[in-house]
C-alpha cells in the first residue's frame, strides 16, 4: 500500500486493519504452535485435519462472526 493510499484512510479504516493484521499474526503464531505441539505429543496425526472455528465478537454491538475451516497438521 502507498504513503497515498495510507493517507487517504479514516481513523476507522485503520484502526480495522490494525485489528485484522494483529489477529491474523497472532491466531497464526499461536494455532502453529498448538499444532505443532500435538503433532509432537501424539496427540494427532502429521497430515490429520482438525477442524478450527473462530470468532470475533463485539460485545457493545451484540455482534459476532463465525470463521470455520479445517486446518492440516504439520509433518
Amino acid at each position: 500500500m502507498s504513503k497515498d493510499q495510507r493517507e487517504d484512510m479514516t481513523a476507522s479504516e485503520m484502526a480495522m486493519r490494525k485489528f485484522l493484521k494483529q489477529l491474523g499474526v497472532t491466531a497464526h503464531q499461536e494455532l502453529a504452535d498448538a499444532l505443532a505441539k500435538a503433532v509432537a505429543d501424539g496427540k494427532i496425526a502429521a497430515g490429520a485435519e482438525v477442524a478450527v472455528t473462530a470468532r470475533v465478537e463485539i460485545a457493545d454491538l451484540q455482534f459476532t462472526h463465525d470463521v470455520t475451516a479445517n486446518l492440516v497438521a504439520p509433518e
